[in-house]
């Protein structure tokens, strides 16, 4: 029972994201280079009080948390990092949250996958299958029509999504998620308060409420939910807690229909069913290993 609470709260978190970046976008009127800095700055510092209360732990004898973190990081994670979070920000200022979510996790997958094919991972029948009809579900969804989400906002999510897939490809080789996240964190400060400045100079100021919906993001929805993923991903199979993250969406969509009154639409749902059927289809059957991986 405590795993299923642990792992609801987690994933009520992820969705939180979403719901937060739209409230502060739309809602508040911030922009999103003001969002994107407030959003990663106040990540690395909450991160960097979970290192300092050992709530993030290093390995004993092998220096400090802080210099473990920085060795288990690196700037191409934290590059990858912050254009996740910079394209996530100009995306939803377009694009529903349930939509937005939606894209995000199809493109996850799709990078991951695509970078497992490039490195020896050959696919089965029925991963072929599965990335077929998550594909046909994604271009029924863009395709013209009064309930489409905008192109633009579309492509700036699939780009923030392979950008989270090639973070995540970054941590792979790490010996603890928990440090290179708040490593990659704290090297992604350096483009958080560039673009700090350039919001200072290129946008008005943002409503309080913005403001803390942009810290609670980092501070709360993303610092501590990436974190308590990591103590909880352990305890699931690998395609276990692939298959999880897809209920990410659905939260999105209740959350965003309870607080921010966006409309679930006919479209959304008749396209979600192929999406998260075929990426669940392709996680959940065995994978080949070519013969000269």
């Amino acid at each position: 029972m405590r795993l299923l609470l642990a792992t609801a709260f987690c994933l009520t978190l992820f969705a939180l994201n979403s719901i937060l970046c739209r409230a502060a976008l739309v809602m508040w009127g911030m922009e999103p280079f003001h969002y994107t800095a407030a959003r990663g700055l106040s990540a690395a510092v909450m991160l960097a009080l979970l290192c300092a209360f050992h709530v993030v732990r290093g390995v004993p004898g092998r220096g400090s948390v802080w210099k473990q973190a920085w060795k288990e990081s690196s700037w191409t994670g934290s590059l990858f990092l912050f254009l996740y979070m910079i394209c996530f920000s100009l995306a939803y200022m377009t694009m529903p949250s349930a939509a937005g979510t939606l894209i995000i996790n199809i493109s996850v997958q799709f990078g991951m996958v695509g970078w497992g094919v490039a490195h020896g991972i050959r696919l089965s029948r029925l991963q072929w299958a599965g990335l077929a009809a998550a594909f046909g579900g994604l271009i029924a969804l863009l395709s013209p029509g009064l309930t489409a989400p905008p192109l633009t906002g579309s492509l700036l999510m699939v780009v923030s999504g392979l950008a989270w897939g090639g973070y995540s490809i970054c941590g792979r080789g790490a010996a603890s998620a928990s440090l290179a996240t708040a490593g990659n964190f704290f090297r992604c400060a350096v483009a958080g308060i560039i673009t700090a400045l350039a919001a200072a100079m290129l946008e008005g100021p943002a409503h309080p409420v913005a403001w803390a919906c942009a810290i609670g993001a980092g501070a709360v929805a993303s610092a501590p939910g990436y974190v308590l993923w990591y103590v909880i991903v352990p305890r699931y199979s690998l395609t276990g807690s692939s298959i999880i993250q897809l209920s990410v969406p659905l939260i999105t969509a209740a959350l965003a229909a309870l607080l921010l009154n966006e409309p679930v639409t006919l479209r959304l749902v008749l396209c979600a069913v192929p999406i998260l059927g075929g990426i669940c289809l392709t996680l959940a059957a065995p994978k080949k290993k070519s013969e000269h991986s």
